[in-house]
């Protein structure tokens, strides 16, 4: 039984105490101004025992009792029992089997059906009810102090006592299903918002709240981190940000408008904002997505490169085929004996050429592979040396290259991809400089 079930019943249970409480009072004060009621015994001892039984216990009950106590199995049972033997006591026995007297009885079973759990001891409350109406009939009419027909009375009172325990029972156990129901379905839905709550705060994309007076308030820390804002608090959209407030206004004037990506003044990131409304009206609130549009600059940039290196790659294979047609050609003349010197020279400066260019293909095909670079250590000087020894056989133009001064820590680099860069470098200078 859960904590919730407790402090219900408890709440039941006080307002029981309290009826008790009222029917102490009632009869206290009945047998203080000595009149006479046809409900009531007129033994004046009996009432005030009786009353003070009702009173004392419902002011301990209130006063001492917790929400642990209050709601036991057996603290409800003993206090039906002491009110179905005390209404037995003061009954007129006269009259009260057979008048309103009787729904003192009922109160009774009615509250035992729904404050016991049990039905066990519920549907024996109504029959020690049942029973002791039916005794103290029994008994006043073998003393010849009421008619026989009260015991007809009593039986049917305690039919009626069995009927009202049995319905309090049902009643009991739909309320309390419709209670777990009720709190199985609260719950859920508060798991529910904490999931919901989990979800937004660890989103990439900032979420904020729009008022229809355009003040902007992060739901988010994405938001707060993209467009720097230090408290979650109402702030007008100006105060936020000029370019943001100016791209709000103009989707409250045409909310169909796509708003383009910004960059606000405290960041520097470019932002892409969303609008999303919450109703139909023009200035009604909406919700506001902000998102970092670096990533897909970057992502647009990146397939921007693969179609550009796909495009070189198939360039590159168109070049090399009539290169290498042009390459072999020259080969076979550079063979032929009868050649001049200076034919054999130009057939040399050709087969140069189309080595340079051969390997210019290369290089493109392989920046469009994107193939990692093989890494090792380099001595520096000595590199160089051989770069330019081989950069000077494999060019035809007169220049003086040197190398000036001396790096004697090694380097780790890519040998190939820094000639390219060098080669580039030193025949720019030369096709452009005046040596």
């Amino acid at each position: 039984m859960s904590a919730k079930d407790n402090i219900d019943r408890a709440q039941v249970f006080a307002v029981y105490n309290v009826y008790r409480l009222v029917i102490g009072s009632v009869l206290f004060a009945l047998t203080l101004s000595a009149s006479e009621s046809p409900l009531f015994t007129n033994d004046t001892s009996v009432q005030l025992l009786v009353s003070g039984i009702f009173i004392v216990t419902s002011l301990i009950i209130a006063t001492f009792g917790t929400a642990s106590k209050l709601t036991s199995e057996s603290a409800i049972f003993g206090v039906m029992m002491i009110d179905v033997v005390a209404t037995t006591l003061i009954a007129n026995p006269s009259t009260a089997v057979a008048s309103g007297f009787t729904a003192l009885y009922l109160v009774t079973v009615a509250a035992a059906s729904m404050l016991l759990r049990r039905r066990q001891l519920s549907t024996l409350v109504a029959a020690i009810t049942a029973l002791a109406i039916l005794a103290d009939s029994l008994f006043h009419s073998f003393r010849g102090e009421t008619a026989s027909d009260n015991i007809l009375y009593a039986g049917l009172l305690g039919i009626l006592v069995f009927l009202v325990s049995w319905l309090g029972q049902i009643t009991s156990a739909t309320l309390i299903q419709a209670q777990q129901r009720a709190q199985a379905a609260t719950s859920e839905a508060r798991k529910l918002k904490l999931f919901n709550d989990q979800i937004v705060e660890h989103m990439q994309t900032g979420i904020l709240i729009v008022s229809p007076s355009n003040n902007l308030r992060p739901v988010n820390s994405a938001a707060r981190d993209l467009l720097s804002l230090d408290t979650a608090s109402d702030r007008p959209a100006h105060f936020v940000d000029p370019h943001l407030a100016a791209i709000l206004i103009d989707w409250r004037e045409d909310k169909t408008l796509m708003p383009s990506p910004f960059k606000p003044d405290r960041g520097y990131r470019t932002l892409l904002p969303r609008f999303s409304a919450l109703d139909d009206g023009r200035e009604g609130d909406a919700l506001l997505f902000v998102d970092d549009y670096t990533p897909m600059t970057q992502f647009a940039q990146s397939l921007k490169l693969n179609s550009l290196g796909r495009l070189t790659g198939s360039i590159a294979h168109e070049i090399r085929n009539p290169l290498a047609a042009v390459s072999n050609a020259v080969q076979l003349l550079a063979e032929n004996h009868q050649m001049s010197d200076g034919d054999r020279e130009l057939a040399e400066i050709v087969l140069r050429n189309t080595k340079r260019m051969n390997d210019t293909v290369n290089n493109v095909l392989e920046l469009s592979r994107r193939v990692p670079p093989a890494l090792e250590s380099i001595d520096v000087s000595e590199w160089l040396s051989g770069v330019l020894k081989d950069f000077k056989e494999s060019h035809s133009k007169s220049a003086t290259l040197s190398i000036k001064g001396k790096i004697d820590e090694p380097v780790i680099a890519d040998k190939n991809q820094m000639k390219r860069v060098l080669d580039n470098l030193i025949d720019n200078a030369l096709r452009h400089s005046e040596v």
